[in-house]
């Protein structure tokens, strides 16, 4: 008779599942998000990341400009 590995002891236990993104928790594998209060929590930091992507394309544009300037316009004046 063979053993059965780990994997398949634990698969037998709690089925097909996945975990939560935000939380951790075990839920069906049919869901990608266990409740309203994570959802609110994903949509939340997703905001945070654009507007922090917003803010970093805005600065990186700056400074390629402030580097413009100063590459032709400084020796223009000297």
């Amino acid at each position: 008779m063979s053993q059965s590995s780990w994997k398949d002891q634990i698969k037998q236990k709690w089925g097909p599942h996945l975990h939560c993104p935000i939380c951790g928790k075990a839920m069906p594998s049919d869901r990608k998000l266990c409740s309203q209060a994570c959802k609110d929590n994903y949509i939340k930091s997703e905001k945070k990341q654009k507007k922090k992507g917003r803010y970093q394309m805005i600065f990186l544009v700056g400074m390629m400009a402030v580097m413009m300037i100063l590459m032709f316009a400084l020796p223009i004046f000297s």
